[in-house]
């Protein structure tokens, strides 16, 4: 498994970092928007990388600028959002990689230990559990994978 950590940032936190941009008109230089923001380069980074990488933004130039599938999300509908959030996540290696191994069970199914372990095979106990964290948060709001806390279970998320 081709395993790197994923940026420390929620989806409604990038969302709303897209907001804030489309409201600029799309694009806006990145340390004007800091300091709009009033935060730390190192607070909104993480941010700026998560958004790059569900394709929503590009850094051109020192500008933060929102891609087409950025502004279509925004004037989507929350299903639609899900839609859109789900496309972009899979085409990120590590939702790739996690959704084969899900489709792989017959359940659908694993315990959560397993992707911890497999993570801990390419990174720190620190950074596996984070990513970890991050998978199941951005997984959940597309409604991709799903989390029973109970009995610590991640689940391909499918209709029923």
């Amino acid at each position: 498994m081709d395993i790197v950590p994923l940026p420390r940032a929620g989806i409604g936190t990038v969302i709303g970092l897209m907001e804030i941009l489309d409201d600029a008109g799309g694009k806006d230089d990145v340390f004007r928007l800091v300091k709009e923001l009033q935060m730390e380069l190192d607070d909104i980074l993480p941010v700026i990388e998560a958004g790059k990488l569900m394709g929503f933004l590009q850094v051109t130039d020192g500008d933060l600028v929102l891609t087409g599938v950025g502004r279509t999300l925004l004037r989507s509908d929350i299903n639609q959002r899900k839609d859109l959030l789900w496309d972009q996540l899979l085409k990120i290696k590590v939702f790739q990689e996690v959704v084969e191994i899900l489709k792989s069970r017959q359940r659908l199914s694993v315990r959560r230990d397993v992707f911890v372990d497999l993570f801990e095979e390419k990174m720190s106990d620190e950074d596996a559990a984070q990513l970890l964290k991050t998978m199941v948060d951005w997984g959940r709001y597309a409604e991709l994978i799903g989390y029973d806390p109970e009995e610590e279970v991640i689940y391909l998320d499918t209709e029923e």
